[in-house]
């Protein structure tokens, strides 16, 4: 006997309002979000200059929305991606600042980058080696593990910021240039986006990990090494983090040793829950992660260039949160 979807219609049942609402609504809701602007700001809003403006101003939040999207594929929180986009920010200018701007060629920079994915990947491991093996609270253990990174870096700085006069311009073009007029944080999210995207659906570990966050017992007793999953998952959604956090500092020409990642942290959640309740409700995935970010560009732009207070955005997005959880609970309570 085949299985079927369990979200699926029964043949010749009609149309399931409900059913399609919890796969699209999402997708229908940033489509109607875009018209409303559009007809409101007909001459800014749907411009290209725009599109690529809202996509630019998106790209950290995505980086980093995509890397926690992994994180919570396992049923796994991280509440110190925050810490750690302004850890690979500051540290990747500190050590540019360290080399000279003068020796900053590509080639160092690319070194530089690297090491510090390589640093930020190792905290995540510690954080899932904490939580998988010890049992720790992964909402408790990341939080500490953002005050340690905060400490840290406010220690090694002394809350002194880098100017950009000691950053390379090499580092500065990763957030400032753009290659055949489309901004390289917008192609650097697409290519997180694409990897990551391949990484889960199609190879045999990131079905694991599905498997995982579908029922972590089950895929114990069915030899998947569970404990081992949360160190990459963790590791990965670190990566993101701090490649986030290069690229804010790259875009700012500066590196600051707070104030970055802690504007990303909630945006991040917010994104990854509106994406689950996208195509397929209830599971996180890249794709969804990718709309729930872009609804969230389109609102603050969308409201920005009608002149709407910027308290609205909040409140926007709260309502729109809601609503998707919503949708999301109810067809598993369906199920």
């Amino acid at each position: 006997m085949s299985k079927t979807d369990a979200t699926a219609p029964a043949p010749g049942a009609g149309f399931d309002l409900l059913h399609f609402l919890a796969r699209y609504g999402t997708i229908l809701s940033l489509v109607l979000l875009i018209a409303f602007f559009s007809f409101m700001r007909p001459e800014v809003f749907p411009s290209m200059r725009n599109m690529f403006n809202v996509l630019n101003q998106v790209s950290i939040l995505g980086i980093i929305a995509i890397g926690l999207t992994v994180c919570l594929v396992i049923g796994q929180f991280d509440l110190s991606i925050g810490a750690l986009a302004t850890f690979g920010g500051y540290v990747a200018a500190r050590m540019l600042m360290e080399i000279g701007p003068a020796n900053g060629t590509p080639m160092v920079v690319a070194g530089v980058v690297l090491a510090v994915l390589f640093m930020a990947m190792i905290i995540g491991i510690i954080n899932g080696a904490l939580v998988s093996y010890l049992g720790i609270s992964a909402i408790v253990e990341t939080l500490a593990m953002s005050f340690i990174v905060t400490g840290v870096i406010l220690g090694i700085s002394g809350s002194r910021t880098i100017s950009p006069t000691e950053i390379p311009a090499a580092f500065k073009i990763i957030g400032q240039g753009n290659i055949a007029g489309i901004p390289n944080p917008v192609l650097i999210m697409i290519a997180t986006a694409l990897v990551l995207w391949l990484f889960l659906e199609h190879t045999q570990p990131g079905r694991n990990m599905y498997a995982i966050g579908g029922n972590k017992e089950a895929s114990r007793l069915s030899g998947i090494p569970v404990k081992r999953y949360a160190l990459v998952a963790m590791g990965i959604c670190a990566a993101c983090a701090a490649l986030g956090g290069m690229v804010a500092a790259a875009n700012l020409g500066a590196g600051r040793p707070q104030g970055v990642g802690e504007t990303y942290l909630l945006n991040a959640f917010v994104a990854v829950f509106i994406g689950a309740s996208t195509l397929r409700p209830g599971k996180f995935h890249v794709l969804g992660t990718a709309v729930g970010v872009l609804m969230i560009g389109v609102i603050n732009n969308g409201l920005s260039v009608m002149g709407v207070p910027s308290f609205w955005q909040y409140i926007v997005q709260g309502v729109l949160l809601i609503l998707a959880l919503i949708s999301a609970s109810m067809m598993v309570l369906r199920r």
